[in-house]
């Protein structure tokens, strides 16, 4: 089985992702609701589909656009997308994640990852220096590893009581990807692994509610 080492963009990462050489944007709204129970590794719990994904492939770099809504404050979701260190434990995309170094604001990062589409296997390796800007945004580079290059922004933005989050990723793999299998894979992807850092997000704030209950 040929294997391709590639990006799982987002995600993120985890992001990260559809149809030709550019794949057409979304018309639904990006809003997700909160389900009664989540398994953190269920994304079936949350309708994928609210999930807005682009994926953009010039036959060389891919660009992968997300965006959506959940029903919990920037703080909460922010603890989330930054455990660096407990990736592996609600996103099923992430083999290891740990956190390799730290200054201010700033964090380095190796990732080991791996994810099936069909009968194709897809993997990476990343070490990445992340900037954070709490509670607003998240900025990743991508100093070595199996892509050629990758760069990742995260932005959090309050709308009432909720958050929209907005994520933008470039990245050329090692290994080139046919278009119309890599970016069928990418939006997939991404959905998928957004919608098990949403259902992490809803859990923990429903176990938080939980312990305040009398």
């Amino acid at each position: 089985m040929k294997r391709f080492e590639i990006t799982c963009a987002a995600v993120l990462i985890n992001l990260f992702l559809g149809n030709a050489v550019v794949a057409g944007d979304e018309t639904r709204t990006g809003r997700v609701s909160a389900p009664a129970s989540i398994s953190s590794r269920n994304s079936d719990a949350l309708p994928a589909k609210n999930i807005a994904v682009r994926v953009r492939n010039d036959g060389e770099q891919i660009t992968v656009e997300a965006t959506f809504v959940v029903p919990i404050l920037p703080e909460q979701a922010w603890a989330v997308l930054t455990d660096f260190d407990n990736i592996p434990n609600f996103n099923s995309g992430v083999i290891s994640s740990r956190v390799t170094g730290r200054t201010g604001n700033r964090v380095w990062v190796s990732q080991k990852g791996a994810t099936k589409y069909g009968f194709l296997t897809f993997s990476y390796d990343s070490k990445r220096e992340i900037d954070l800007f709490p509670f607003s945004k998240i900025q990743e580079r991508l100093t070595s590893g199996s892509m050629r290059k990758l760069e990742e922004t995260t932005q959090l933005t309050p709308e009432g009581d909720q958050t929209r989050i907005t994520y933008h990723a470039v990245f050329i793999p090692g290994t080139w990807i046919p278009p119309m299998v890599g970016n069928a894979f990418i939006k997939h992807e991404a959905r998928e692994q957004f919608a098990e850092l949403v259902n992490e997000m809803i859990r923990r704030n429903q176990v938080k509610i939980a312990s305040r209950e009398p």
